[in-house]
């Protein structure tokens, strides 16, 4: 730590140091300017009463001796009783460390005078708290992530196991074989898309994808992007409107942010209203590049809208994986534009959805 956590402590040490030692210089001030009243009167009298007429007379004969005595004693009274304060207080320092390791909300207090490092210890011991709750919540989600995916594999594996077995063992006219033939295609190619998701959530988990940034035109890649989705998008009845300067370009790894805009809209087809269009349209300041996607169709109450980042969460929990995503294309969405020191979010209000993509300029990056 490079912190001076003893400095205001020292500082106050030093304070009682002088506050005794001026206490005991204005008593040994009294003493010497009353010396003659004291010294051979009340004192003197009170220890031949005490202690018998020979020890006063050896103070009596004394004095000096004595004073440089007294001087001592308030000397020693000075630093034991300072000595006293650091030690209780060191010592309510130790006591409160143990806090530090309750997992509560019970915060550590010190002394004023070393509130810096109690504001650091409670700091310390809050991030403690949650690192161990994001390493159980990443453990629940590998775990989660084996039972999702071996409940999704399971569909398209059966079904391709099925059609197999009636291709295999069964007469069938060639118009059904070859339907059933079709139809073990389409359950394979999905089981392979699956298995690729899953792979590429892992790497992408474990950061072993490395970026390849370019430049690139936004309003080329999006057009580019829609020409690829002319058929879905009529199948659906639906139109992307692209609203964007042709003057805006990003500084990205182009193949990874084009599965980053081919999640969103896919996600705003399934959900979005038939005869709807996913509009596209940009907002620049002077750090960051923002792209919206909006469509219309119901809103997300915002609990799912918490949620709908999440790995495997879909957000029609009816949706089998036959006919819905595998609830991994955001959760994917979100860890490239992360790894692009990015943000997304997503609003949904009044049957409108907009998800919100932050990319940062090339020279903030």
């Amino acid at each position: 730590m490079d912190k001076n956590y003893t400095k205001e402590f020292q500082k106050e040490i030093l304070k009682r140091h002088l506050w005794i030692g001026g206490i005991s210089i204005v008593v040994i001030l009294i003493f010497y300017f009353m010396m003659d009243y004291l010294y051979n009167g009340v004192i003197v009298n009170g220890i031949q009463n005490i202690f018998g007429w020979n020890f006063a007379n050896f103070i009596l004969r004394n004095q000096k001796l004595v004073v440089f005595i007294t001087i001592l004693i308030a000397l020693m009274i000075n630093f034991l009783l300072v000595e006293f304060y650091a030690l209780q207080k060191i010592s309510d320092v130790f006591s409160s460390m143990k806090i530090l390791f309750q997992k509560n909300e019970k915060e550590i207090v010190l002394e004023d005078s070393l509130k810096e490092l109690e504001n650091d210890l409670n700091a310390l011991k809050k991030e403690s708290i949650e690192n161990e709750k994001k390493a159980l919540k990443e453990e629940r989600q590998k775990i989660d992530m084996i039972a999702y995916l071996a409940h999704d594999i399971k569909t398209p594996l059966a079904s391709v196991i099925g059609y197999l077995c009636l291709l295999n063992e069964t007469e069938l006219p060639e118009d059904l074989r070859k339907k059933y033939t079709n139809m073990t295609l389409d359950k394979a190619y999905r089981l392979e898309t699956l298995i690729n998701e899953f792979f590429d959530i892992t790497k992408l988990n474990q950061g072993y994808q490395n970026l390849h940034k370019e430049d690139i035109s936004l309003l080329y890649f999006l057009k580019q992007m829609k020409e690829e989705f002319y058929p879905l998008l009529k199948q659906h009845h639906q139109t992307l409107d692209i609203d964007v300067n042709e003057n805006v370009s990003l500084y990205v790894d182009a193949q990874k942010m084009a599965r980053v805009f081919n999640n969103i809209v896919k996600n705003a087809m399934h959900y979005g209203d038939e005869y709807s269009s996913i509009q596209v349209y940009t907002k620049n300041d002077y750090s960051y590049t923002h792209i919206y996607f909006q469509n219309q169709g119901p809103s997300i109450p915002q609990d799912k809208l918490d949620l709908i980042f999440e790995q495997f969460y879909r957000l029609d929990q009816s949706r089998s994986s036959s006919t819905g995503g595998s609830g991994l294309g955001l959760s994917i969405a979100k860890m490239i534009v992360t790894q692009h020191h990015g943000f997304i979010k997503a609003f949904s209000h009044d049957n409108t959805t907009i998800f919100e993509i932050i990319l940062p300029h090339k020279d903030q990056v």
